[in-house]
């Protein structure tokens, strides 16, 4: 039985197929049981905090079933979960009390981005307000609020300073080579090679199956089943990326370790009954995300303590790296490569084709204007 407000009144939807509002006596017994004021007096005036919480948090509860039945990524749905709680804490701390449905204000989720504004970065910020928009506006729609309280309360808008930054050349040869002296040099070659080389991203190269790659004598592909917003694409594999996996899986097959010996024995692979995980932990098990993390994690580190790689450099920018190489050696193919990197809308492509403060300050350099310039 999940409770919700319609009006000053409440309703309980029984289950997914039936949606009674039962006002009177029904509600007077739920309220009755938990020693709060009758509800035919204003329910929604004297409801305790202590009772409305929980309703609060069963809609949610309910809330993300219903995105993970609408088919959401399951990442995008563990975001969600953790910033609503982060709301709801963060309200509590703030109050010294549970949050309940009249709370739900546009005053309050303001308050809430200044907040955020002191400690989070703006891309953070606009995400945090996005899930509490959805939140809010399925919590209108189940009538557990009569409006939505972020319908108008913008975002953080922020001038982009010529980023994404991608890696130099130096860079990433010192990560590459880092990767070589690894504990597990053929695996962690491969997932740095094939992340540089198609630009996909760090959850949807750990999550690879043998069966997500087709690999022949002079071509190969990646499968990418489960994309950001579960949409999949193909992603063709140049000599680097398929020379890496060839090193990889020629052990792991017990065969030479040359491209046709693998290539004879990888299409064996598409025949098991089940998925079976491209990246093996040492237990033998997928490799889970925070270990791929913090396996690139540590490349950058220890790179970066040499001064080979900037300090500040993330995973997320070899991604970068290969969307401004791929543009760089075929300008304005803006459409190949939204194809490529999974993108629906050019206007995300297209950032990539913006100069980076580095390119700006050169480009400024060598103005006319400048007396102190090289020419």
């Amino acid at each position: 039985m999940i409770l919700g407000w319609l009006g000053d009144r409440v309703y309980v939807k029984m289950n997914e197929n039936t949606d009674s509002r039962a006002f009177l006596p029904t509600i007077d017994r739920f309220f009755t049981q938990r020693g709060a004021p009758s509800a035919a007096k204003n329910e929604r005036e004297y409801l305790p905090a202590a009772v409305a919480a929980p309703i609060l948090r069963d809609f949610t509860t309910t809330w993300l079933t219903d995105l993970v039945l609408a088919d959401h990524a399951a990442r995008t749905v563990r975001r969600y979960r953790q910033i609503v709680q982060h709301f709801l804490a963060w309200y509590a701390q703030q109050e010294h009390r549970p949050i309940t449905p009249a709370d739900c204000t546009p005053i309050a989720f303001g308050t809430y981005r200044q907040h955020l504004q002191r400690t989070m970065a703006t891309a953070t910020v606009n995400l945090h307000l996005t899930a509490l928009r959805r939140w809010c506006a399925w919590l209108v729609e189940h009538h557990a609020l009569t409006a939505n309280p972020l319908a108008r309360l913008k975002g953080i808008r922020q001038q982009r300073g010529g980023e994404p930054n991608d890696l130099s050349d130096t860079a990433l040869h010192a990560l590459l080579r880092e990767a070589q002296r690894s504990r597990h040099p053929l695996r962690d070659y491969a997932v740095l090679q094939l992340m540089i080389q198609t630009g996909m991203r760090i959850g949807e190269c750990q999550a690879l199956n043998w069966q997500d790659i087709a690999l022949g004598e002079k071509q190969g592909a990646v499968m990418i089943r489960s994309g950001k917003g579960n949409k999949a694409r193909r992603i063709p594999l140049n000599g680097s990326a398929c020379a890496a996996l060839v090193a990889y899986a020629a052990p792991m097959f017990d065969v030479a370790p040359t491209r046709k010996a693998v290539v004879a024995v990888w299409a064996a692979c598409h025949n098991f009954p089940q998925p079976t995980p491209l990246w093996q932990s040492q237990k033998g098990q997928r490799m889970s995300i925070s270990a791929c993390w913090g396996m690139l994690h540590g490349l950058i580190r220890r790179t970066a303590a040499r001064d080979l790689v900037p300090a500040d450099a993330t995973p997320h920018q070899l991604r970068h790296t290969f969307a401004r190489r791929y543009l760089a050696t075929h300008p304005g193919d803006l459409i190949g490569l939204a194809r490529l990197l999974g993108h629906t809308d050019l206007n995300t492509t297209s950032r990539y084709t913006q100069p980076t403060m580095t390119e700006l300050a050169e480009r400024v350099d060598q103005l006319g204007l400048n007396a102190y310039g090289e020419g």
